[in-house]
């Protein structure tokens, strides 16, 4: 089973230039398919942080989601 369709692949982004455009892509994404007006409407994007700084429900360069945390007992 793939997991990747055939027209599209992955791969690491290296540059600045190529972060930001992939970055306008995903954010024009929801408004090119008619989900919502402008970028900022869309709930489930990154687009607000990057433009306003807002926290959002997409946690964007938040470190401490990567802390491992051990609980008692373990």
């Amino acid at each position: 089973m793939r997991f990747w369709e055939a027209r599209f692949y992955d791969f690491n982004v290296w540059t600045e230039r190529k972060r930001i455009e992939k970055l306008r892509y995903m954010h024009r994404n929801p408004v090119k398919r008619g989900l919502v007006e402008s970028p900022e409407r869309w709930a489930w994007s990154s687009f607000r942080w990057y433009w306003y700084g807002d926290v959002g429900a997409v946690r964007v360069n938040d470190t401490e989601i990567l802390v491992m945390r051990i609980g008692k007992g373990a």
